[in-house]
């Protein structure tokens, strides 16, 4: 895989709603070939300042999920705009560390942490926050004077569905008697409301008991709220309304500083939501034929490398053709269109799309919002080869 960096100036107009102009990924797939990750950090860093200016006046910090897009780049760029990381294994801790976030802008939260795993972190000074009551117990019998607990969502009984992450609310009082007991502090609590949430209305009751719970815990110094507000994918009806999931988290904070009386750090950690729409997934025809009227196109790509679209097809991506389409059929009724990899796997499908055109090999494709969760979670499997990254910045 090569990784380079391209500064192009304006070639044309960029809708609002689109993430990076059809000329630009057209230009850049022609110099690299495909399949292709296009990375524009410019968006990104529109993208931060939004939900940075949403955030203003609610004291809380932005803390990136690394999981949700670990390339360096990005990390370097959201780390040098005083961004923190949320972590979840030690080679994303080690990765964050290289990107340069310094360890005080650094939690880590994961299940079934191993003791190496626990040494490591406490020795780094890294505020970790625990999954279970045994574990917690581990982490401070190994000398932590302090750790952070994960709440169970569901467990506040604000209406979430059930997940596997966390505790009962009803065991922070246990996690306190045995703090006591240890000569230890629990001075966090974590919590996952789930993910790609399309509205904040469906957040906000949980919050608000997840909130009511930190005000019970004297020594409490932090909280994080996790992340969760959702893409919308297809570009279709109201966008999350981001500056009202602020305004709503901000009443919240000031409610609990005061009635704590002191100042408390809130960690808010957007991972898809922040990165998604930075990145570009941009992939080329290789056959087209048609199966009981419906237009299938092969590409390039597969879900090995672009794996968001087998994990989520609830939620599928919008797909674009783009470079020129002179040479095209245009048609009085969209086709049908499904997207698939040139694999031997039934389920290798990528997504499907109306489009106006009789595809011809060589054609392009671009899917939107491929910077998060898309090519962090590719694997080796069906032995495609990597994509090339660019990264560009206009």
């Amino acid at each position: 895989m090569i990784e380079t960096a391209t500064r192009l100036g304006s070639v044309d107009t960029i809708p609002e709603n689109q993430l990076i102009s059809d000329a630009m990924l057209a230009t850049l797939a022609s110099q690299h070939g495909t399949p292709l990750y296009v990375y524009n950090l410019a968006r990104l860093r529109s993208r931060l300042l939004e939900i940075q200016h949403a955030f203003a006046k609610s004291d809380v910090s932005l803390f990136f999920a690394t999981m949700a897009n670990d390339r360096l780049p990005v990390l370097q760029m959201l780390a040098a705009y005083g961004v923190g990381a949320c972590v979840n294994s030690i080679p994303h801790l080690r990765m964050a560390g290289e990107a340069g976030f310094s360890n005080c802008k650094i939690q880590f939260t994961s299940t079934g942490i191993t003791e190496n795993d626990m040494r490591v972190l406490q020795h780094a000074g890294i505020r970790t926050n625990l999954d279970s009551l045994s574990q917690l117990k581990a982490w401070f019998e190994l000398g932590a004077p302090e750790g952070g607990l994960r709440i169970n969502a569901s467990s506040l009984g604000a209406g979430l569905e059930k997940n596997r992450i966390g505790v009962p609310a009803s065991s922070v009082q246990e996690a306190l008697a045995m703090a006591a007991t240890l000569g230890r502090s629990l001075a966090g609590l974590h919590i996952y409301l789930g993910t790609n949430f399309q509205r904040p209305e469906p957040m906000l009751p949980t919050l608000s008991a997840f909130f009511e719970l930190a005000a019970s815990i004297p020594s409490l110094r932090y909280i994080n709220i996790g992340g969760g507000i959702g893409v919308n994918y297809q570009h279709e009806g109201a966008e999350f309304d981001i500056h009202f999931f602020g305004r709503s988290i901000e009443f919240l904070v000031n409610q609990l500083q005061t009635s704590l009386g002191r100042h408390i750090d809130v960690v808010f950690e957007p991972g898809r939501g922040l990165a998604a729409g930075c990145g570009t997934f941009v992939t080329s025809v290789t056959d087209v034929k048609d199966l009981d009227g419906e237009q299938i196109a092969v590409v390039d790509g597969s879900v090995a490398i672009f794996p968001r679209p087998f994990h989520h097809p609830e939620t599928p991506h919008r797909i674009r053709h783009i470079g020129t389409k002179e040479c095209l059929t245009e048609k009085e009724t969209p086709t049908k269109t499904l997207v698939v990899g040139r694999t031997t796997f039934s389920r290798d499908i990528l997504g499907s799309a109306l489009l106006n055109y009789d595809l011809k090999v060589g054609e392009l494709l671009a899917f939107d919002n491929a910077g998060a969760y898309s090519q962090s979670m590719a694997s080796r499997f069906l032995g495609q080869a990597e994509p090339h990254v660019e990264y560009v910045n206009r």
